[in-house]
């Protein structure tokens, strides 16, 4: 027997499903998450893969792109999360910054002993980071004073303020201790850049070899 049909009035009483919310303009909030990998993604999460990167990779060749496919989501998104690739750079830069400030003692006020120590500890953060002491050395953009988010600190300027008190215990001249600090800044440069692509003399076999005989003169 067939069943019976229902009369359009017992249809209109049957309830209905919820219609969906009406999508709100705009962007929406980080907490959500259109794509798969996008909880696990943030501003910091993608500056600290890209600080990674730099130990391997010069920082000028780490592209918004390659960390997209590094996270699996649209460049879209990197971009979203730092604002742009000079964000990129300023985020890697200042953490650099911030390892060289973290491990400084206070000062003794023995000035060439202090900058002998600073010294010392920004050569090794330079050769742990050689992706990024790559970018300074052929970069002015960033090279010390970073573009920080509101309420992060400036490393660049905070390990520059600490160096500049180390020489200025020597009661040096203003025009003095700017001068020391660049020629102490480039000397670390290209020390750290001759460390990264082993072109240090340590790096270098004697020459002539210990094996090889002398040469002596034929008459």
């Amino acid at each position: 027997m067939p069943a019976a049909r229902k009369s359009p009035a017992a249809k209109a009483a049957a309830p209905q499903p919820p219609s969906p919310a009406p999508r709100r303009r705009g962007r929406p909030p980080k907490t959500e998450s259109p794509i798969g990998a996008e909880p696990m993604l943030s501003r910091t999460t993608i500056l600290q893969h890209a600080i990674e990167l730099t130990k391997t990779t010069p920082l000028d060749q780490i592209s918004m792109v390659q960390l997209a496919k590094d996270f699996g989501v649209a460049p879209g998104l990197i971009h979203y999360y730092l604002g742009g690739r000079d964000q990129l750079v300023t985020g890697v830069l200042n953490d650099y910054y911030r390892q060289r400030t973290l491990r400084l003692q206070p000062l003794t006020g023995d000035w060439r002993a202090d900058v002998e120590r600073i010294s010392r500890l920004s050569f090794q953060v330079a050769i742990e980071n050689p992706g990024v002491s790559n970018y300074v050395a052929s970069h002015n953009r960033y090279r010390l004073f970073q573009d920080v988010q509101p309420g992060e600190t400036d490393y660049g300027l905070e390990y520059f303020n600490r160096m500049t008190s180390a020489i200025m215990q020597g009661d040096f001249s203003a025009e003095q201790v700017a001068l020391a600090y660049h020629l102490l800044a480039q000397y670390l440069v290209s020390a750290s850049m001759a460390e990264a692509s082993r072109q240090l003399p340590g790096h270098t076999p004697s020459f002539p070899p210990n094996d090889r005989e002398p040469v002596t003169a034929q008459h």
